[in-house]
């Protein structure tokens, strides 16, 4: 028997067509792009819920702070007439609220400020910068 016959008679025993190599890579990179094409309109479609996302929270924020903001001028101007039954006068009252609110504000900015010196990683930025050169290394 010749090579040319043992060879047909392998490919003619597994029923399975022959195919090249360049015929699988073809099909290997159709298989590739097809799935890639599903993860890309996947991630298109999970980007945009997203975004519906961000944007329903932005809304829903700002609504938020709107009501949070009436109800605290409500509370003051009720503390206003609370204190204005109580007899003192009307610009009294009103200019106490209003710096009361001054001072727990800038009481605020205050905290806000301290706490920004946490937010520049300064430990992270000397581990990684090393030791430096005007510091002798510590035994």
């Amino acid at each position: 028997m010749t090579s040319a016959e043992q060879s047909d008679g392998v490919g003619a025993g597994t029923g399975l067509p022959a195919t090249g190599v360049l015929a699988e890579l073809s099909g290997a990179f159709t298989a590739a792009r097809v799935g890639l094409a599903a993860f890309l309109e996947l991630l298109s479609l999970e980007a945009r819920r997203a975004g519906l996302a961000l944007v329903w929270m932005l809304a829903c924020g700002f609504i938020a702070a709107i009501c949070v903001v009436t109800a605290w001028l409500g509370l003051m101007a009720a503390a206003a007439l609370w204190a204005i039954s109580l007899g003192l006068p009307a610009i009294a009252a009103v200019m106490a609220l209003a710096a009361i609110n001054l001072l727990a504000g800038a009481g605020l900015m205050t905290a806000c400020m301290t706490m920004s010196r946490d937010l520049l990683f300064s430990a992270t930025r000397r581990q990684v910068a090393g030791p430096s050169p005007m510091q002798p290394p510590s035994p």
